[in-house]
């Protein structure tokens, strides 16, 4: 299979979104961050349904249950260490808080790094074994039965997710504080 224009303009699409998306997500780790949490509940949920819906998953395995047991345990301990080094503020301006950005910014890049790799590795096997299924129609079993699951992924999904669950609803819990009050001076009288 040789590429094409249309593939390799698809290609380069999908590229640029990622490295989009890579961009907000890092400049999300850094720096004062206004606090919005109509938006941080939605991503509490997307979150979790995704973590059902691997759940839920008719590929799992015990040993993917593992890891998602293990890799959800991990992230919620850094969850609560990052929250131990968030900085919170009420201004007049609103409410904000400063996380720790170097703890988000390892989450996300071991488990992109995962996906990168698995899409660097298992993209031409599973070429390979499209063409292996095409030569040989006999074939019971899908040709992509060997590359459907991995527990170190599922373990890394489950550490991304556990940290932003945790890290999210401790924020939301801890900036429930007294509404800003007014710089003016307050005159006894």
């Amino acid at each position: 299979m040789h590429p094409t224009a249309s593939n390799i303009g698809f290609t380069i699409l999908i590229a640029a979104a990622v490295l989009f998306i890579l961009y907000r997500r890092f400049r999300r780790n850094f720096g004062r961050q206004r606090l919005r949490p109509k938006r941080m509940m939605f991503r509490i949920v997307v979150l979790a349904i995704v973590c059902v819906l691997a759940l839920a998953s008719p590929f799992r395995t015990l040993t993917s249950d593992a890891a998602a047991a293990g890799g959800a345990g991990v992230g919620i301990a850094l969850g609560l260490w990052a929250l131990m080094h968030t900085r919170f503020e009420n201004t007049a301006d609103g409410r904000f808080f400063t996380p720790n950005g170097y703890i988000g910014m390892i989450v996300v890049a071991l488990f992109l790094g995962r996906l990168i790799y698995r899409f660097l590795v298992i993209y031409p096997l599973m070429h390979q074994a499209v063409q292996q299924a095409a030569q040989n129609p006999q074939m019971q079993s899908s040709p992509f039965a060997a590359y459907q699951h991995s527990p170190l992924t599922v373990g890394l999904y489950f550490l991304l997710a556990g940290y932003y669950i945790c890290y999210y609803a401790g924020v939301l819990i801890k900036s429930r504080g007294p509404a800003p009050a007014d710089n003016k001076p307050n005159l006894i009288s």
